[in-house]
């Protein structure tokens, strides 16, 4: 409590004791009435102040509430975002595999027909070179398929990177109450109210 609301306790509960103590009754009721005025004042000064600084605390508190909100829906957004990533790259693998697998299957069709032709035309001393082209071109075909997964699976990791970083910078924002500003706020507030 402060000073001067203590020191009026005594007067409010005796009803002017000062009387008591040899002043004039009307003297005694000026200088109970006067403490009185004094103390419900002093009193309405510690309420105000409290309210401004508890107005403070819960404002710092409820940035700090919004904050931390919106970092977890920004790392909640960036998780689904990765995971339509991983999906899509798991599309990609399995696309160029089955890609791979076909193209085996067509070289060695195509090596089966090239067997069939040398065997008919009686050309089978030729038929190594013609089964090394077909190979070549199945295994320029594979690296061509391996070299664009490559690539894909690069700008997948460049969009996850930029997932990170919009989630980054959704998360920054929105900043936290200052601790140092709430402090100053806060003094601010109880110097206002007893200057």
């Amino acid at each position: 409590m402060c000073p001067p609301l203590i020191a009026a306790i005594p007067t409010i509960i005796s009803g002017g004791s000062a009387a008591a103590a040899g002043l004039s009754g009307a003297a005694a009721t000026a200088a109970s009435s006067a403490a009185v005025t004094s103390a419900w004042g002093t009193l309405a000064t510690g309420v105000s102040t409290i309210a401004s600084v508890g107005g403070t605390i819960m404002g710092a508190q409820a940035q700090n509430d919004m904050a931390e909100a919106n970092a977890r829906n920004a790392i909640q957004a960036q998780l689904i975002n990765d995971q339509q990533i991983n999906l899509q790259e798991s599309q990609l693998q399995e696309k160029a595999a089955q890609e791979k697998l076909d193209n085996a299957s067509a070289s060695r069709q195509a090596l089966a027909r090239a067997d069939m032709a040398a065997i008919n035309s009686g050309g089978i001393l030729n038929n190594d070179a013609i089964g090394q082209s077909i190979m070549r071109q199945g295994l320029v075909a594979d690296t061509g398929i391996s070299q664009n997964l490559d690539r894909q699976t690069a700008q997948l990791g460049m969009d996850r990177l930029s997932n990170k970083n919009k989630a980054q910078s959704r998360i920054n924002s929105v900043s936290t109450a200052s601790n140092t500003a709430t402090g100053l706020q806060i003094a601010g507030d109880v110097a206002r109210n007893y200057a």
